[in-house]
């Protein structure tokens, strides 16, 4: 028989699983809920102002948005017309991607765009830079071409605490404000698959892998 693997972290990265999240709510929220809170921190979103959202059914995207709702803001997004009903049921406005964007964005937040995130990282910076304002109302977590446009490229390194992130999270999550939708659960064995389901795009949440 194999020895069981041992996996060490220090005390102070770690969050007690609450006994009502089910397990694969758990695995899926703590990186795009970290990401999420960051980024919503750098933008300064408060109550009263629109956030324009870049790939707004993403594991980030969703979750950026309902923080946001939940703070009081208002969101606009884009994603694939197919997600468009479920984004509306979490309080999301959706607007289609391509050639118009910024029309259909203008349409949807007539008093204008006061923050942008971009999780998309598929050349909408120039776009988002016209709505917001200036660079300086824009993050992305997707795109490269960042400093070109004097956008900020926000990474892990600027990370919020895994508990400070959950003291926010956990009591929406479990009050029914906040929830990370699952586009598939994937077994182990079968995580060739997921990779390739993840490299199509255009997803709702995240993808799980789901070990015996």
């Amino acid at each position: 028989m194999l020895p069981r693997p041992t996996v060490l972290a220090a005390s102070d990265k770690l969050v007690a699983k609450p006994h009502w999240l089910e397990f694969e709510q758990a695995a899926a929220l703590p990186v795009a809920a970290e990401t999420a809170s960051r980024t919503l921190r750098q933008l300064a979103v408060r109550g009263g102002q629109t956030l324009l959202t870049h790939a707004v059914a993403g594991g980030v995207g969703v979750l950026a948005a309902q923080l946001a709702r939940a703070r009081g803001a208002r969101v606009v997004g884009t994603a694939s017309p197919r997600h468009h009903v479920v984004l509306r049921k979490l309080g999301v406005e959706p607007v289609a991607y391509g050639n118009g964007l910024a029309e259909r964005v203008r349409a949807a937040a007539p008093g204008g765009i006061d923050a942008v995130l971009d999780a998309s990282g598929r050349g909408v910076l120039a776009v988002s830079i016209e709505l917001a304002g200036g660079p300086d109302k824009v993050i992305t977590i997707a795109d490269p071409q960042a400093a070109r446009y004097g956008v900020r490229f926000s990474t892990g390194q600027q990370s919020v605490g895994l508990r400070e992130v959950s003291a926010e999270i956990f009591p929406l999550v479990e009050r029914g404000a906040l929830r990370m939708p699952i586009e598939r659960i994937f077994p182990l064995h079968r995580a060739s698959d997921a990779h390739r389901l993840s490299e199509d795009g255009h997803l709702l949440g995240k993808i799980v892998l789901a070990v015996a």
